[in-house]
């Protein structure tokens, strides 16, 4: 069987590990064949992993396209590609549920639902019971540690025994130590066979491990660049977007106007 740990943040977000720094550890302490990616609107990750992959050519640890988006309301999907040609860049933030999947599905990726019944960034197991099918999203995160106490998982066990959705997990990790918190595990090895296990439902996740403590100062670290810098990075980045779009309309209308003169 192979191994995956899924929804994992990098210093390209609110996380404060390197994209190295969290294949390096995998390929020396575990038997993880896959690491999924899932920064916050950010898909830089995944070409600095290849880069890796490149000069580790001996390794069996891939990494997986990834993405966690913020749609509208802030409430979060995960996003996985198992084929290539990957998309390139995030899909755009706050876009409404129906059009973040109809874009999703459009560039072939899968849909799992993170953290279902956190009340400020979960989609809610009733809003997900209405459109799930209808949408075509794919799954849900069954184990994660913030949503793991074992009456919260058998709650949404049970409730998806009527849904009948894909059920997964991911770490949700931030630092290294929270790596290997929940373990995907499918039949076969490398990402391929990952995508055929969730297509397939043969994916299962179980209760993985915990590292070693994290030191409360880079807890705080890690919060206040997720609740502070990260986002004041990414309204910079929008603003900056934005102004050169203007710009690029605003010159599209001079040239236009000097070909009518």
């Amino acid at each position: 069987m192979g191994q995956a740990i899924l929804h994992i943040h990098t210093t390209f977000s609110d996380g404060l590990a390197t994209v190295d720094e969290i294949l390096d550890d995998v390929e020396s302490n575990g038997q993880v064949d896959v690491v999924g990616f899932t920064d916050h609107d950010d898909v830089r990750a995944y070409e600095q992993a290849l880069n890796w992959v490149k000069r580790h050519p001996t390794s069996r640890v891939r990494p997986l396209w990834g993405l966690e988006l913020t749609i509208w309301g802030f409430k979060h999907l995960l996003v996985y590609c198992f084929e290539e040609p990957v998309p390139t860049r995030s899909f755009s933030k706050f876009l409404s549920l129906e059009r973040a999947v109809r874009e999703i599905k459009a560039a072939r990726g899968m849909i799992i639902v993170p953290h279902v019944d956190t009340f400020w960034v979960g989609v809610g197991r009733h809003r997900l019971a209405r459109v799930a099918h209808r949408l075509g999203i794919d799954g849900l995160e069954l184990l994660t540690p913030f949503q793991g106490s074992p009456r919260s998982v058998g709650n949404l066990e049970r409730w998806n025994r009527t849904h009948d959705l894909l059920a997964v997990g991911g770490s949700d990790a931030h630092h290294v130590e929270d790596l290997y918190r929940v373990i995907v595990e499918y039949p076969g090895a490398g990402v391929a066979d990952l995508g055929r296990a969730f297509r397939d439902r043969t994916a299962i996740a179980r209760w993985g491990w915990n590292g070693p403590h994290v030191a409360l100062h880079r807890q705080l670290r890690q919060h206040t660049k997720a609740l502070l810098f990260h986002p004041a990075e990414q309204i910079d980045g929008w603003a900056r977007r934005r102004i050169g779009a203007a710009r690029r309309r605003g010159d599209g209308a001079t040239g236009r106007s000097e070909r009518r003169a």
